[in-house]
C-alpha cells in the first residue's frame, strides 16, 4: 500500500490533468459507489423543511425567481 498525502485541491487539479478514457474509468468507479437512495431521501428531507420554512410559497413564484436569478447569474458570469 502507498500513502499520499494530497489536499483536496491537490487531488482535484491531479484528476483535471487525466485524460478523458482515464477520467470516464473513474467516474464509473465512484458512480458505481454512490448511495442514490440516501441522496434522494436527503433532498426530500431538504425540499419539506423549505416547504416548511415557506409555506406560503407558490411553486410558479419560487420557479419565476429561480430563472431570474440564474439569468442573473450567467449574466454576470459569461457578460452576456
Amino acid at each position: 500500500m502507498i500513502a499520499v498525502d494530497l489536499s483536496f485541491e491537490q487531488l482535484v487539479n491531479a484528476l483535471r490533468r487525466l485524460p478523458s478514457a482515464e477520467k470516464i474509468a473513474l467516474w464509473r468507479i465512484l458512480d458505481a459507489e454512490i448511495d442514490r437512495a440516501a441522496i434522494a431521501k436527503r433532498f426530500a428531507e431538504a425540499l419539506q423543511t423549505i416547504r416548511a420554512a415557506y409555506p406560503a410559497a407558490k411553486e410558479d413564484e419560487v420557479m419565476a425567481d429561480v430563472i431570474r436569478a440564474t439569468r442573473e447569474v450567467r449574466t454576470t458570469r459569461h457578460g452576456a
